[in-house]
């Protein structure tokens, strides 16, 4: 009986403050952290990451990809996928919030996109 209880406490998740980054909540800290620092590899290492340096819409469109839990500062949840595009693989180039909510209680993001078409990442031929 007390191993089940103590096996409760390991698998319930701690709520702890979340980080703000470009003025949305981020509540996923390990996720927040692999973006930034990467993860481990099977040698060890850490591989991937953006690094310390990387700009704050980097580190939103990356944790996005990861499917991290963001919600605004009114703590409206901000639905997955509107800040990376999954279609095209890249951060998508502008976004716009909407108003209101859908029944659910997320946010729906309404892209803007800013001059020139984003198009998705071409595969390099092999040249003879």
């Amino acid at each position: 009986m007390k191993k089940l209880k103590q096996m409760k406490k390991t698998t319930q998740k701690s709520i702890e403050q979340p980080e703000e980054v470009s003025g949305y909540l981020f509540f996923n800290k390990e996720k927040l952290d692999r973006v930034i620092n990467g993860s481990t590899g099977s040698d060890g290492r850490l591989v991937g990451g953006l690094g310390k340096d990387a700009s704050k819409d980097e580190i939103l469109a990356e944790y996005d990809k990861l499917g991290g839990l963001i919600k605004t500062k009114d703590g409206q949840k901000v639905e997955t996928g509107s800040f990376y595009d999954f279609k095209n693989h890249c951060a998508k180039t502008s976004v716009k919030i909407a108003e209101k909510a859908n029944k659910k209680g997320i946010l729906n993001i309404k892209t803007e996109e800013v001059g020139d078409e984003v198009k998705p990442k071409r595969k390099q031929k092999d040249e003879d």
